[in-house]
């Protein structure tokens, strides 16, 4: 009850700041790693595709990507972030 709980106010919140139609939810953080929250969230939206970041900090990262150009001149490698993908139609598998 308690995840399910959690999931039913991330998609409310959500649904302030979501205007437009979205296609992708990109998740990071400790919840990422959880199949039950990631499963559940997935079945929320069900006409989106739902990733996970394999690695921490991955919006920090993003951000250092978007000002790269700045102050880096090296071009960047072509796989730093893996995702996973989640979909209300996989089993939950743990």
């Amino acid at each position: 009850h308690l995840m399910l709980s959690i999931v039913k106010k991330q998609f409310a919140s959500s649904g302030y700041v979501m205007t437009q139609d979205v296609k992708r939810i990109f998740v990071d953080g400790g919840f990422s790693k959880n199949l039950l929250y990631m499963n559940m969230l997935a079945t929320f939206y069900p006409g989106k595709e739902v990733y996970a970041a394999t690695i921490a900090q991955s919006t920090a990262l993003g951000a250092a990507l978007a000002i790269h150009g700045s102050w880096n001149d090296q071009s960047l490698p072509a796989n730093m972030i893996d995702l996973k993908y989640y979909s209300s139609m996989q089993p939950i598998s743990f």
